[in-house]
């Protein structure tokens, strides 16, 4: 029984937008998760529009299956979406990667694809593994073991490079030669320290949806950038590093992007509610009768006129962030979001008739003690009082390129109990979601690990568990080499205080 003809066209023909090309150079651009997840990135659907638009290029999509075990016991090779050719079965083999803890995926996709994970174990007759996106850009050491050639920034300044290089050269050597020096390309044969990251251009923004979806975690909707990276000096966010200065798109330029069939729009920024555009672009898209989504918005900058066309696009909830549990750690993270703000938010919230609120929320920050997880209890009790409340709750993860690449993870045993204390106070109040402490610790390994991370990972890439993460990096040496660090609110982030290693130890037990 076929796979692409049972699974993947049903898939296929519920899209629109979808680009059939055949020509010389066959690329295949895969993402190491299910189709729905993969159809809700923006980047990887930029990425597969760009070479499609390339002389002598034609790109493909590939996904993981649902069902990875089940897969390759039907014996069949890996297809792409848009011809069902086996997705092994091209010159070069790219891979978008949103998420850390999809570090594992990738390397059961390259398997199930029909090629060999470990760079070192493959051919110049084997296709080029290229390997880019949000991961990329926060680490891409553990990744060194598998790539060879690994993109950090923009892709939009990238594909442009690489599609030249594939055209002009006729070995591996010859292809690493040509993209060699060039802003955001890291080849792992060659160099040990990451490049000048890729920027965009402004004049190849915005990016937007290249194809509609059912199927897509973010049903039929079109997405289109407002902004690339961040006005804000957040101190643990990726986003002023990762996607470079700030760069506002005019509203003319969204509307334009917007075919006429589109139902549903989402905005896409860090943002939202700092680009001066947001509410002349929701009217304009809300008169036309279109429902509009919105990636973030700022407790801070809400006002009643900008919950109103949110509203009238079909908005439901209001979702805002705090991304701490105190005012003192918010001030300690630069967030800029007061209790007020948030009060004030939930109350115009209730006033315009949504259904709720939901705040994000992180704990495990490094100075964070149980009077910040009281004042978290609190304030949601208050914000209940106004309209339902729902709480996202992640464990802090440390980053690289931010002041906090060195802070201590709070250690699983310690984030568990926070979490449950919140759980039991808050049961009747508030709805909680919130994200594993253990996953969120191997999360916290991966970025900001070495090639030995990526090692640990290919032991364990068939029978991924946090047992088998916790033996893996044993086995490879790993150590945390920063859980003796004490971030205290009275030092910016990025300076520590000594502390006793032995009484943190405890705090980390998985």
């Amino acid at each position: 029984m076929s796979y692409w003809r049972n699974q993947i066209k049903p898939l296929l023909d519920a899209e629109t937008g979808t680009l059939f090309k055949q020509a010389p150079i066959r690329v295949t651009l895969g993402f190491p998760n299910r189709y729905s997840v993969g159809m809700a990135s923006l980047g990887y659907q930029v990425i597969y529009r760009m070479f499609n638009q390339e002389e002598g290029v034609a790109c493909e999509r590939a996904f993981l299956p649902d069902d990875v075990d089940a897969f390759e016991r039907t014996g069949q090779a890996l297809p792409t979406v848009e011809s069902g050719r086996d997705a092994g079965d091209c010159e070069l083999f790219a891979l978008s990667v949103s998420f850390e803890l999809d570090l594992t995926n990738i390397i059961r996709m390259l398997d199930v694809a029909g090629m060999r994970p470990l760079r070192e174990e493959r051919t110049d007759t084997d296709p080029v593994v290229m390997i880019g996106g949000p991961f990329t850009s926060s680490n891409p050491y553990p990744l060194t073991p598998f790539a060879d050639v690994i993109v950090i920034g923009d892709g939009e300044q990238i594909v442009p490079v690489v599609s030249e290089a594939l055209r002009e050269s006729s070995t591996r050597e010859e292809f690493y030669d040509l993209i060699d020096g060039m802003p955001g390309i890291f080849l792992p044969s060659r160099h040990v320290h990451e490049p000048t990251w890729a920027t965009a251009p402004k004049e190849l923004l915005p990016a937007y949806s290249q194809i509609v979806t059912p199927h897509s975690e973010l049903s039929n909707m079109f997405l289109v950038e407002a902004q690339r990276g961040c006005p804000r000096p957040c101190t643990f966010c990726l986003a002023r590093t990762m996607y470079g200065p700030n760069r506002n798109n005019q509203a003319q330029e969204l509307l334009d992007t917007i075919p006429d069939w589109v139902e549903k729009v989402g905005l896409v920024g860090a943002a939202l509610s700092d680009f001066p555009h947001t509410k002349y672009v929701g009217r304009q898209l809300t008169e036309r009768g279109i429902k509009l989504g919105v990636s973030s918005i700022r407790a801070d900058t809400v006002d009643e006129e900008l919950a109103a066309i949110l509203k009238a696009g079909g908005l439901r909830t209001f979702t805002v962030a705090s991304d701490a549990p105190s005012e003192r750690l918010r001030r300690w993270l630069k967030k800029g979001i007061t209790t007020e703000d948030l009060v004030k938010t939930a109350q115009i919230s209730r006033d315009l008739g949504f259904s709720g609120i939901k705040v994000y929320m992180m704990i495990g920050l490094g100075p964070e003690n149980d009077d910040d997880i009281t004042e978290l209890i609190s304030f949601t009790k208050d914000l209940a009082k106004i309209n339902r409340v729902a709480l996202g709750i992640s464990p802090f993860v440390p980053k690289r390129h931010t002041p906090h690449f060195a802070d201590p993870f709070a250690g699983v045993q310690t984030i568990e109990k926070r979490l449950k204390r919140i759980q039991k106070e808050l049961r009747t109040t508030a709805e909680l979601r919130n994200v594993s402490a253990k996953w969120a610790w191997v999360e916290s390994v991966i970025a900001r690990g070495g090639p030995e991370v990526g090692m640990a990972a290919y032991s364990i890439y068939r029978n991924e568990s946090i047992g088998a993460w916790k033996k893996a990096l044993d086995e490879v040496g790993w150590r945390d080499e920063f859980e003796a660090n004490m971030p205290v609110i009275g030092l910016p982030p990025g300076q520590y205080e000594a502390r006793d290693v032995s009484a943190h130890a405890q705090g980390l037990a998985v």
